[in-house]
């Protein structure tokens, strides 16, 4: 096995008799919160209502700033922080989805650095900074998705330059997460499905790419997606079905808390690379739909380079239970069954399906070399040029929906 370190600090609460647990948690490091969220459905559904007036009852005096946007706008998190800064809040709660956690953090670290923009300190071009700490931040996700409720990471957009690229630092890991799953019953379908293709993505970055050095990193992945891959289907039968969106939640959390990688050659993420690149170009996007758009191009790329194919093969036989004896055939066999439930789930589709029009596919792989790679060339399985991303784009856009 490969050295690492391992460092998890987020506290996870789950369930819905965590509540108290999770407002103490707020109340024993502040005064005063920025309670962060999006557009307005977890008003909706009640949650905010009960969450501020939790914080009442604690004697936490609390800011509301609404309005985070799929995809985070830089100036929106800018403007967020401005707020913050005026109230003179000391932590910050996100209630949402990915977006709204990413956001949140990004807002935590300019109020505390006392920074008025955030994208120059963006992972990118430009970078003109280094963040040294954020206030305290606190989340509850309301989506099975990103982990942002436990990563260091946030993924922020500047639609002026149709960018989308990320901070990432120890200190923007959350110090406490809510995790409920009856928050997430009010989801749509698509929303869901979204979900799990980004869960899914997490772990095979790094399975695919990865070496056979950690066993344990392995099977902990493989049961990533075999959760994900007897879940989600049944989920999007019975969406209010609580207990399916409680094993989807965790086993998302579960997914990008390091333990996938620990002990093996971690991959250069190239999918997410990517996706951000086309999300940042077509920001109503979501990125786990972007990124199952990828999938099944992707992999077939790989197998017909003939990379990775003991990899494929591997997550053929233990995902799916193909059975040819050569590497090739398992790794086709499992490629085809992945397909085949991806389209079960709707989550097969091509390119222009998803709003990327093909004469936009030389800039989107263009920014991909640019921000994510040296220029030249982005590192996936050895380095790929741009031509190669746009090959990847076009193998794409030729899926087709279940009768399209």
């Amino acid at each position: 096995m490969h050295s690492f370190a391992l460092h998890m600090s987020t506290r996870l609460l789950f369930g819905p008799e965590k509540e108290a647990n999770f407002i103490s948690s707020i109340a024993s490091t502040g005064a005063h919160v920025l309670v962060v969220i999006g557009g307005g459905s977890v008003e909706r559904i009640g949650l905010v209502d009960r969450v501020l007036k939790g914080l009442d009852a604690a004697g936490v005096q609390h800011t509301l700033f609404r309005g985070i946007e799929p995809n985070p706008v830089d100036s929106t998190i800018d403007r967020a922080a401005a707020e913050g800064k005026t109230a003179g809040v000391d932590s910050v709660l996100a209630i949402g989805g990915g977006s709204v956690m990413d956001a949140s953090k990004a807002i935590a670290a300019l109020i505390h650095e006392n920074e008025a923009h955030v994208w120059p300190f963006v992972t990118g071009q430009p970078k003109r900074g280094t963040m040294k700490g954020a206030l305290p931040i606190f989340t509850i996700p309301t989506t099975a998705a990103t982990a942002s409720e436990l990563t260091p990471h946030a993924v922020i957009s500047k639609p002026e330059e149709q960018g989308k690229c990320a901070i990432s630092y120890p200190f923007l890991q959350p110090l406490v997460s809510w995790l409920n799953p009856e928050f997430h019953t009010s989801l749509p379908a698509h929303v869901t499905a979204d979900g799990g293709a980004d869960i899914l993505s997490h772990v095979f970055e790094n399975y695919i790419l990865g070496d056979d050095a950690s066993p344990f990193a392995d099977r902990y992945s493989e049961g990533v997606m075999d959760t994900v891959i007897d879940v989600l289907p049944r989920l999007l039968k019975e969406l209010h079905n609580v207990a399916y969106r409680g094993k989807l939640q965790w086993v998302s959390a579960m997914a990008l808390n390091s333990i996938q990688v620990a002990g093996r050659q971690p991959s250069p993420f190239p999918l997410h690379a990517i996706e951000h690149s086309m999300s940042g170009y077509h920001p109503a996007l979501a990125h786990g739909r972007g990124l199952a758009t990828l999938f099944p191009a992707y992999f077939r790329m790989l197998l017909d380079r003939e990379e990775h194919v003991d990899r494929l093969a591997q997550f053929g036989r233990r995902v799916f239970w193909v059975t040819p004896q050569e590497d090739q055939a398992a790794a086709l066999a499992g490629i085809e069954a992945f397909e085949e439930w991806l389209r079960g789930v709707d989550l097969y589709q091509s390119m222009e399906d998803i709003g990327i029009p093909e004469e936009a596919f030389d800039s989107i792989a263009n920014y991909a070399v640019n921000v994510y790679g040296n220029g030249k060339t982005l590192p996936v399985s050895g380095p790929w040029t741009k031509e190669e991303v746009i090959e990847l784009f076009n193998r794409a856009n030729e899926q087709k929906r279940p009768n399209a």
